[in-house]
Protein backbone atom coordinates (compact mmCIF):
# COMPACT_ATOMS: atom_id res chain seq x y z
CA UNK A 1 0.00 0.00 0.00
CA UNK A 2 1.45 3.36 -1.09
CA UNK A 3 1.99 6.59 1.40
CA UNK A 4 -1.80 8.01 -0.39
CA UNK A 5 -3.75 5.12 0.15
CA UNK A 6 -2.28 4.55 3.60
CA UNK A 7 -3.57 8.58 4.06
CA UNK A 8 -7.06 8.01 2.21
CA UNK A 9 -7.69 5.10 4.79
CA UNK A 10 -7.07 7.01 7.70
CA UNK A 11 -9.22 9.86 6.52
CA UNK A 12 -12.32 7.45 5.50
CA UNK A 13 -11.79 5.93 8.69
CA UNK A 14 -11.87 9.38 10.52
CA UNK A 15 -15.09 10.31 12.33
CA UNK A 16 -17.33 12.87 9.85
CA UNK A 17 -14.57 12.84 6.97
CA UNK A 18 -15.31 15.75 5.18
CA UNK A 19 -13.24 19.20 3.97
CA UNK A 20 -14.58 22.64 4.12
CA UNK A 21 -13.85 24.36 1.00
CA UNK A 22 -13.36 28.73 1.29
CA UNK A 23 -13.59 30.43 -1.95
CA UNK A 24 -14.24 33.79 -2.82
CA UNK A 25 -17.01 34.85 -5.18
CA UNK A 26 -15.98 34.85 -8.51
CA UNK A 27 -14.95 32.00 -11.02
CA UNK A 28 -11.33 32.37 -11.08
CA UNK A 29 -11.85 30.55 -7.17
CA UNK A 30 -14.73 28.73 -7.39
CA UNK A 31 -14.16 26.75 -10.52
CA UNK A 32 -11.20 24.86 -9.03
CA UNK A 33 -12.70 24.74 -5.62
CA UNK A 34 -15.50 22.54 -7.48
CA UNK A 35 -13.32 20.60 -9.37
CA UNK A 36 -11.22 19.61 -6.36
CA UNK A 37 -14.87 18.95 -4.85
CA UNK A 38 -15.42 16.61 -7.47
CA UNK A 39 -12.19 14.59 -6.78
CA UNK A 40 -13.08 14.59 -2.92
CA UNK A 41 -16.26 12.94 -3.31
CA UNK A 42 -14.78 10.48 -5.36
CA UNK A 43 -12.54 9.57 -2.52
CA UNK A 44 -15.42 9.06 -0.31
CA UNK A 45 -14.76 12.58 1.11
CA UNK A 46 -17.73 15.05 1.45
CA UNK A 47 -17.12 18.73 0.39
CA UNK A 48 -18.32 21.85 1.73
CA UNK A 49 -18.65 25.09 0.44
CA UNK A 50 -17.58 28.27 2.18
CA UNK A 51 -18.51 31.36 0.54
CA UNK A 52 -20.47 34.85 -0.16
CA UNK A 53 -23.36 36.10 -1.46
CA UNK A 54 -21.67 37.12 -4.55
CA UNK A 55 -20.33 32.94 -4.62
CA UNK A 56 -23.69 31.63 -4.50
CA UNK A 57 -24.24 32.92 -8.06
CA UNK A 58 -21.79 30.82 -9.28
CA UNK A 59 -23.15 27.28 -7.43
CA UNK A 60 -25.88 25.92 -9.37
CA UNK A 61 -22.84 25.57 -12.01
CA UNK A 62 -20.38 23.52 -9.02
CA UNK A 63 -20.67 20.32 -8.24
CA UNK A 64 -23.50 20.07 -5.65
CA UNK A 65 -22.49 20.13 -1.98
CA UNK A 66 -23.82 21.79 0.76
CA UNK A 67 -23.01 25.40 0.76
CA UNK A 68 -22.50 28.06 4.08
CA UNK A 69 -22.56 31.47 3.47
CA UNK A 70 -19.99 33.87 5.21
CA UNK A 71 -19.41 37.62 5.32
CA UNK A 72 -16.81 38.72 3.33
CA UNK A 73 -14.58 42.04 4.40
CA UNK A 74 -11.15 42.98 4.13
CA UNK A 75 -8.33 45.24 6.06
CA UNK A 76 -6.50 45.62 3.07
CA UNK A 77 -8.92 48.12 1.51
CA UNK A 78 -6.89 52.06 1.21
CA UNK A 79 -10.16 54.02 2.39
CA UNK A 80 -9.78 54.49 5.93
CA UNK A 81 -13.28 55.79 6.27
CA UNK A 82 -14.84 52.68 6.10
CA UNK A 83 -11.94 50.84 7.73
CA UNK A 84 -14.34 50.51 10.97
CA UNK A 85 -16.77 49.04 9.23
CA UNK A 86 -14.36 46.72 7.07
CA UNK A 87 -12.89 44.86 10.47
CA UNK A 88 -17.05 44.94 12.22
CA UNK A 89 -17.70 42.41 9.30
CA UNK A 90 -14.45 40.63 9.45
CA UNK A 91 -15.11 40.01 13.22
CA UNK A 92 -18.36 38.85 12.22
CA UNK A 93 -17.01 36.48 8.91
CA UNK A 94 -15.01 35.49 12.07
CA UNK A 95 -17.71 34.81 14.57
CA UNK A 96 -20.12 33.02 11.35
CA UNK A 97 -16.91 30.77 10.39
CA UNK A 98 -16.69 29.29 13.89
CA UNK A 99 -20.10 28.28 14.08
CA UNK A 100 -19.36 26.92 10.44
CA UNK A 101 -16.34 24.74 11.42
CA UNK A 102 -18.35 23.48 14.81
CA UNK A 103 -21.11 22.59 12.44
CA UNK A 104 -19.28 20.40 9.86
CA UNK A 105 -16.66 19.55 11.99
CA UNK A 106 -14.04 19.41 8.72
CA UNK A 107 -11.11 17.12 8.58
CA UNK A 108 -9.05 19.91 6.74
CA UNK A 109 -9.84 23.41 5.45
CA UNK A 110 -8.68 24.52 2.11
CA UNK A 111 -8.80 28.44 1.23
CA UNK A 112 -8.98 29.42 -3.03
CA UNK A 113 -8.57 33.05 -1.91
CA UNK A 114 -11.00 35.68 -2.44
CA UNK A 115 -12.61 37.71 0.81
CA UNK A 116 -14.72 34.87 1.88
CA UNK A 117 -12.37 32.64 2.31
CA UNK A 118 -10.55 34.46 4.75
CA UNK A 119 -12.85 34.04 7.74
CA UNK A 120 -12.78 29.98 7.49
CA UNK A 121 -9.21 30.09 6.86
CA UNK A 122 -8.02 32.28 9.90
CA UNK A 123 -10.38 30.77 12.18
CA UNK A 124 -9.01 27.70 10.86
CA UNK A 125 -5.86 28.13 12.26
CA UNK A 126 -6.78 29.40 15.26
CA UNK A 127 -8.44 26.17 16.18
CA UNK A 128 -5.49 24.37 15.12
CA UNK A 129 -7.12 22.75 12.44
CA UNK A 130 -5.09 21.27 8.93
CA UNK A 131 -5.37 24.12 6.81
CA UNK A 132 -4.36 24.24 3.08
CA UNK A 133 -4.45 27.71 1.04
CA UNK A 134 -4.12 27.31 -3.03
CA UNK A 135 -3.02 30.43 -4.79
CA UNK A 136 -4.24 30.41 -8.63
CA UNK A 137 -1.47 33.10 -9.40
CA UNK A 138 1.63 33.10 -9.93
CA UNK A 139 2.17 36.28 -7.33
CA UNK A 140 1.03 34.58 -3.23
CA UNK A 141 -2.05 37.00 -2.36
CA UNK A 142 -1.85 38.78 0.69
CA UNK A 143 -4.28 37.03 2.17
CA UNK A 144 -2.96 33.42 1.32
CA UNK A 145 0.68 35.34 2.41
CA UNK A 146 -0.82 35.92 5.93
CA UNK A 147 -2.50 32.20 6.40
CA UNK A 148 1.05 30.79 5.26
CA UNK A 149 2.81 32.67 8.02
CA UNK A 150 0.61 31.88 10.70
CA UNK A 151 1.07 28.17 9.77
CA UNK A 152 -1.52 26.97 6.87
CA UNK A 153 0.53 24.86 3.90
CA UNK A 154 0.55 26.14 0.56
CA UNK A 155 -0.57 24.31 -2.68
CA UNK A 156 0.43 26.53 -5.97
CA UNK A 157 -0.40 26.79 -9.37
CA UNK A 158 3.03 28.40 -11.02
CA UNK A 159 6.32 26.50 -10.31
CA UNK A 160 7.39 29.89 -9.99
CA UNK A 161 5.09 31.40 -7.41
CA UNK A 162 6.21 35.10 -5.86
CA UNK A 163 5.54 36.28 -2.54
CA UNK A 164 6.05 33.09 0.04
CA UNK A 165 7.89 34.21 2.34
CA UNK A 166 11.10 32.79 2.73
CA UNK A 167 10.89 30.74 6.18
CA UNK A 168 7.90 28.94 4.80
CA UNK A 169 9.83 28.44 1.32
CA UNK A 170 12.63 26.76 3.40
CA UNK A 171 10.78 24.97 5.29
CA UNK A 172 9.22 23.28 2.42
CA UNK A 173 5.58 24.08 3.41
CA UNK A 174 4.19 23.63 0.10
CA UNK A 175 3.45 21.61 -2.93
CA UNK A 176 2.67 22.81 -6.81
CA UNK A 177 -0.32 21.17 -7.43
CA UNK A 178 -1.36 22.83 -10.85
CA UNK A 179 -5.07 25.01 -11.35
CA UNK A 180 -7.94 22.28 -10.64
CA UNK A 181 -9.79 22.43 -14.18
CA UNK A 182 -13.67 22.77 -14.33
CA UNK A 183 -14.97 19.65 -16.06
CA UNK A 184 -16.30 21.48 -19.31
CA UNK A 185 -12.79 22.17 -19.97
CA UNK A 186 -11.66 18.43 -19.31
CA UNK A 187 -14.70 17.40 -21.82
CA UNK A 188 -12.87 19.57 -24.62
CA UNK A 189 -9.13 18.72 -23.73
CA UNK A 190 -10.41 15.71 -25.28
CA UNK A 191 -10.61 16.86 -28.86
CA UNK A 192 -7.15 18.02 -30.56
CA UNK A 193 -6.00 21.86 -31.40
CA UNK A 194 -7.14 22.21 -34.70
CA UNK A 195 -4.45 23.63 -36.96
CA UNK A 196 -5.67 25.90 -39.60
CA UNK A 197 -5.34 25.46 -43.15
CA UNK A 198 -3.44 27.67 -45.28
CA UNK A 199 -6.42 28.98 -47.43
CA UNK A 200 -9.30 28.20 -44.75
CA UNK A 201 -10.66 31.01 -41.71
CA UNK A 202 -8.71 32.02 -38.95
CA UNK A 203 -11.24 31.60 -35.89
CA UNK A 204 -10.91 34.58 -33.31
CA UNK A 205 -11.64 34.42 -29.89
CA UNK A 206 -11.68 37.75 -27.83
CA UNK A 207 -12.94 37.75 -24.08
CA UNK A 208 -11.73 39.65 -21.19
CA UNK A 209 -13.56 37.80 -18.18
CA UNK A 210 -16.75 37.39 -17.06
CA UNK A 211 -17.94 41.07 -17.92
CA UNK A 212 -16.32 41.72 -21.14
CA UNK A 213 -13.33 44.08 -21.31
CA UNK A 214 -13.93 47.61 -23.57
CA UNK A 215 -10.67 47.94 -24.64
CA UNK A 216 -11.38 44.63 -26.68
CA UNK A 217 -14.29 46.03 -27.81
CA UNK A 218 -12.47 49.14 -29.31
CA UNK A 219 -8.74 48.03 -30.40
CA UNK A 220 -10.02 44.84 -32.07
CA UNK A 221 -12.83 46.40 -34.68
CA UNK A 222 -10.02 49.13 -35.33
CA UNK A 223 -7.25 46.35 -36.20
CA UNK A 224 -9.10 44.64 -38.84
CA UNK A 225 -9.96 47.35 -39.93
CA UNK A 226 -6.24 48.00 -40.93
CA UNK A 227 -6.09 44.70 -42.55
CA UNK A 228 -6.04 44.40 -46.29
CA UNK A 229 -9.77 43.11 -47.30
CA UNK A 230 -8.68 40.05 -48.52
CA UNK A 231 -7.23 39.24 -44.84
CA UNK A 232 -10.10 40.57 -43.12
CA UNK A 233 -12.39 38.18 -44.67
CA UNK A 234 -10.65 35.08 -43.56
CA UNK A 235 -11.47 35.97 -39.84
CA UNK A 236 -14.21 34.89 -38.28
CA UNK A 237 -14.54 36.51 -35.10
CA UNK A 238 -16.13 35.47 -31.57
CA UNK A 239 -16.34 38.26 -29.13
CA UNK A 240 -17.75 38.53 -25.29
CA UNK A 241 -18.69 42.06 -25.12
CA UNK A 242 -20.29 44.04 -22.33
CA UNK A 243 -23.67 45.20 -22.31
CA UNK A 244 -23.12 48.78 -22.36
CA UNK A 245 -20.60 47.93 -25.22
CA UNK A 246 -22.75 46.12 -27.69
CA UNK A 247 -25.06 48.12 -30.02
CA UNK A 248 -21.32 50.25 -31.11
CA UNK A 249 -18.86 47.02 -31.46
CA UNK A 250 -21.41 45.26 -33.53
CA UNK A 251 -22.02 48.71 -35.86
CA UNK A 252 -17.74 48.63 -36.20
CA UNK A 253 -17.53 44.62 -37.73
CA UNK A 254 -20.37 45.57 -39.77
CA UNK A 255 -18.90 48.27 -41.27
CA UNK A 256 -16.11 45.77 -42.37
CA UNK A 257 -17.93 42.88 -43.29
CA UNK A 258 -16.42 40.70 -40.74
CA UNK A 259 -17.90 37.60 -39.76
CA UNK A 260 -18.76 37.85 -36.09
CA UNK A 261 -20.77 36.84 -33.41
CA UNK A 262 -21.19 39.11 -30.01
CA UNK A 263 -22.71 37.99 -26.32
CA UNK A 264 -22.34 39.48 -23.18
CA UNK A 265 -21.87 35.94 -21.87
CA UNK A 266 -21.02 32.51 -23.07
CA UNK A 267 -21.65 29.66 -21.09
CA UNK A 268 -20.29 27.26 -23.15
CA UNK A 269 -16.56 29.26 -23.12
CA UNK A 270 -14.27 25.98 -22.93
CA UNK A 271 -16.14 24.64 -26.49
CA UNK A 272 -15.37 28.18 -27.82
CA UNK A 273 -11.59 27.91 -26.88
CA UNK A 274 -11.36 24.57 -28.43
CA UNK A 275 -12.96 25.99 -31.66
CA UNK A 276 -10.62 28.52 -31.91
CA UNK A 277 -7.29 28.92 -33.55
CA UNK A 278 -6.17 32.20 -31.64
CA UNK A 279 -7.63 33.80 -27.86
CA UNK A 280 -7.04 37.41 -26.78
CA UNK A 281 -8.11 37.53 -23.38
CA UNK A 282 -6.58 38.73 -20.10
CA UNK A 283 -4.22 36.62 -18.10
CA UNK A 284 -6.07 35.15 -15.00
CA UNK A 285 -4.81 32.14 -13.42
CA UNK A 286 -7.96 29.75 -14.88
CA UNK A 287 -8.08 31.73 -18.41
CA UNK A 288 -3.87 30.92 -18.05
CA UNK A 289 -4.81 27.29 -16.98
CA UNK A 290 -7.34 26.56 -19.55
CA UNK A 291 -5.60 27.98 -22.31
CA UNK A 292 -2.24 25.18 -21.45
CA UNK A 293 -5.06 22.56 -21.17
CA UNK A 294 -6.50 23.10 -24.53
CA UNK A 295 -3.03 23.81 -26.30
CA UNK A 296 -4.97 27.25 -27.70
CA UNK A 297 -2.34 30.09 -28.89
CA UNK A 298 -2.92 33.56 -27.40
CA UNK A 299 -2.16 36.96 -27.11
CA UNK A 300 -2.24 38.04 -23.43
CA UNK A 301 -3.60 41.45 -22.12
CA UNK A 302 -2.90 41.63 -18.56
CA UNK A 303 -5.04 43.69 -16.88
CA UNK A 304 -3.10 46.58 -15.74
CA UNK A 305 -3.28 48.29 -12.46
CA UNK A 306 -2.69 45.28 -10.31
CA UNK A 307 -0.28 46.25 -7.26
CA UNK A 308 1.51 42.47 -7.93
CA UNK A 309 0.82 42.25 -11.38
CA UNK A 310 -0.32 38.88 -11.04
CA UNK A 311 -1.70 38.57 -14.39
CA UNK A 312 1.45 39.32 -16.18
CA UNK A 313 3.31 36.96 -13.77
CA UNK A 314 0.88 34.48 -15.20
CA UNK A 315 1.57 35.07 -18.25
CA UNK A 316 5.28 35.40 -18.38
CA UNK A 317 6.51 31.73 -18.38
CA UNK A 318 4.23 30.58 -21.07
CA UNK A 319 5.09 33.33 -23.26
CA UNK A 320 8.75 32.67 -22.69
CA UNK A 321 8.30 28.89 -23.95
CA UNK A 322 6.43 29.80 -26.70
CA UNK A 323 3.09 28.91 -26.23
CA UNK A 324 1.62 32.94 -25.98
CA UNK A 325 2.41 36.65 -27.06
CA UNK A 326 2.11 38.93 -24.37
CA UNK A 327 0.90 42.71 -24.94
CA UNK A 328 1.02 45.28 -22.20
CA UNK A 329 -2.74 47.56 -22.07
CA UNK A 330 -0.69 50.23 -23.31
CA UNK A 331 1.01 48.39 -26.37
CA UNK A 332 -2.16 47.18 -27.16
CA UNK A 333 -2.85 49.32 -30.03
CA UNK A 334 -4.90 48.91 -32.94
CA UNK A 335 -1.72 49.01 -35.24
CA UNK A 336 0.22 46.21 -33.17
CA UNK A 337 -2.67 44.02 -33.11
CA UNK A 338 -2.96 44.68 -36.92
CA UNK A 339 0.62 43.90 -37.46
CA UNK A 340 0.29 40.42 -35.14
CA UNK A 341 -2.63 39.36 -37.05
CA UNK A 342 -0.97 39.93 -40.33
CA UNK A 343 1.80 37.89 -39.32
CA UNK A 344 -0.47 34.93 -38.47
CA UNK A 345 -2.21 34.81 -41.39
CA UNK A 346 1.26 34.63 -43.36
CA UNK A 347 3.02 32.04 -41.27
CA UNK A 348 -0.20 29.79 -40.09
CA UNK A 349 2.32 26.45 -38.93
CA UNK A 350 3.13 29.10 -36.37
CA UNK A 351 -0.13 28.47 -34.01
CA UNK A 352 0.91 24.96 -34.41
CA UNK A 353 3.93 24.89 -32.84
CA UNK A 354 2.48 27.40 -30.38
CA UNK A 355 -0.20 24.94 -29.45
CA UNK A 356 2.43 22.40 -28.66
CA UNK A 357 4.17 25.12 -26.45
CA UNK A 358 1.19 25.83 -24.67
CA UNK A 359 0.24 22.11 -23.71
CA UNK A 360 3.99 21.93 -22.54
CA UNK A 361 3.01 23.82 -19.71
CA UNK A 362 -0.46 21.80 -18.36
CA UNK A 363 -1.74 20.07 -15.60
CA UNK A 364 -4.44 18.38 -16.34
CA UNK A 365 -4.44 16.22 -13.25
CA UNK A 366 -4.25 19.13 -11.06
CA UNK A 367 -7.40 18.07 -8.99
CA UNK A 368 -6.00 15.07 -8.68
CA UNK A 369 -2.61 16.30 -6.84
CA UNK A 370 -4.33 18.82 -4.79
CA UNK A 371 -6.93 16.32 -3.48
CA UNK A 372 -3.51 14.29 -2.68
CA UNK A 373 -2.43 17.24 -0.87
CA UNK A 374 -5.37 17.76 0.91
CA UNK A 375 -5.79 14.60 2.11
CA UNK A 376 -2.11 14.01 3.33
CA UNK A 377 -2.28 17.30 5.64
CA UNK A 378 -5.83 15.79 6.82
CA UNK A 379 -4.30 12.31 7.57
CA UNK A 380 -1.19 13.59 9.00
CA UNK A 381 -3.29 15.43 11.60
CA UNK A 382 -5.68 12.35 12.49
CA UNK A 383 -2.43 9.85 12.97
CA UNK A 384 -0.67 12.71 15.15
CA UNK A 385 -4.01 12.92 17.07
CA UNK A 386 -4.51 9.14 17.34
CA UNK A 387 -1.08 8.95 18.40
CA UNK A 388 -1.19 11.46 21.07
CA UNK A 389 -4.32 9.91 22.68
CA UNK A 390 -1.98 6.46 22.33
CA UNK A 391 -0.12 7.78 24.59
CA UNK A 392 -2.43 9.39 27.35
CA UNK A 393 -4.25 6.50 27.17
CA UNK A 394 -0.62 4.37 27.97
CA UNK A 395 -0.41 2.94 24.50
CA UNK A 396 2.80 2.32 22.64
Amino acid sequence: MNDYQTQETTMRDAANATILLAAGGTGGHLFPAGALAIALKARGIAPHLATDTRGLAYVRGLEPMPVHKVPAATVFGSRLLGLPMRVLTLVWSLMVSLFVIYRVKPSAIVGFGGYPSFGPVMMGLLLRKPVIVHEQNAVLGRANRLAVKWGAKLATSFADTTGVPSKQASQDAGQLTGNPLRPEVLAAVQTAYRAPSDAGEIDLLVFGGSQGASIFAEIVPQALALLPEDLRRHIHVVHQVRKDDMKETLAAYNALGVFVELRDFFDDMPERMRHAHLVISRGGASTIAELTALGTPALIVPLPGSLDQDQANNARALVAGGGAWMLTQAHFTAQNLAEKLADIMANRGLLMAMSAAAQGFAQPAAAEHLADFVMAQAADTASAMETSTSQNQGGV
